[in-house]
């Protein structure tokens, strides 16, 4: 496994917290692909300091009410909130009628149904940003910047398949975790415990925004690098209340590997 981090020495020691990224090859497995999973047959871990304004954004998908009434429910619930056996017939057919009557409905009169509601269609998945600035002190830390970069950028494509240069393998899975002073585990929740996730953008500047000057160091390197990554939820989540600490969001691929077994 490569790993690789920015900085060294004795300007790591300054840092508080670390971000480790872990990058594995794509599985078909659900046992493979759970973020508990992917560090430990990761091929490449990079490791960096936390950036200070650290978070995330998730967004859920609905879909319009008034053009999707809710279909017949046969359960208890829904035949009480029917007006009880007596109108399930009518509850049945009150989905069909409601499109049928759009044929004829006038901008003066319309009907409603009143039980409509508004439908989740998708699970959010978190997006995560990070944002670095890195300027090397020494050769060893601007070949370790290059290679930072270099295993980002690289990463993110799918492989060729070995035999079948026609063919190639889906993109990497990542997992994200972060460690506090002396090594300490930061918890999960302090970034909405990420699940897999796959590395959607990577964005690279060889120079200061502020200088209008490409510089190089004398060993050629540059002097300046900034590199912004942009990583997404491979999978959408549900949540699960029998986890720890009061339950969590789990990955369809953590579920499978949970009830599935």
């Amino acid at each position: 496994m490569a790993f690789v981090q920015y900085p060294l020495g004795s300007y790591a020691s300054e840092q508080i917290g670390w971000i480790y990224f872990y990058a594995a090859p794509y599985s078909l497995k659900s046992t493979e692909r759970r973020p508990t999973d992917i560090p430990g047959r990761s091929f490449a871990q990079i490791k960096l300091p936390l950036p200070k304004d650290p978070g995330y954004q998730v967004a859920h998908e609905f879909g319009i009410s008034n053009d999707n009434p809710v279909a017949p429910v046969l359960t208890s619930a829904g035949i009480a909130n029917s007006g009880g056996l007596g109108n399930l017939a009518t509850r049945l057919l009150q989905p069909a009628l409601f499109y049928y009557e759009k044929t004829f409905a006038t901008s003066t009169f319309r009907r409603f149904s009143n039980v409509t509601e508004l439908t989740m269609t998708s699970e959010g998945r978190k997006q995560y940003f990070f944002q670095y600035i890195m300027v090397p002190k020494n050769v060893d830390e601007a070949k370790a910047i290059d290679n930072i970069v270099g295993t980002f950028y690289k990463s993110s494509y799918p492989t060729v398949a070995s035999g079948l240069p026609e063919r190639s393998y889906p993109q990497n899975l990542w997992s994200i975790t972060m460690e506090g002073l002396n090594g300490q585990r930061i918890d999960g929740d302090f970034l909405g415990r990420p699940l897999t996730l796959v590395l959607k953008t990577v964005i690279v500047k060889r120079n200061d925004d502020v200088d209008p000057i490409l510089r190089f160091t004398p060993s050629g390197h540059s002097n300046v690098t900034l590199l912004g990554l942009i990583f997404q939820e491979f999978e959408t989540g549900t949540y699960d209340p029998t986890e720890p600490r009061g339950g969590q969001v789990l990955s369809k691929s953590e579920i499978a590997a949970k009830y599935l077994s």
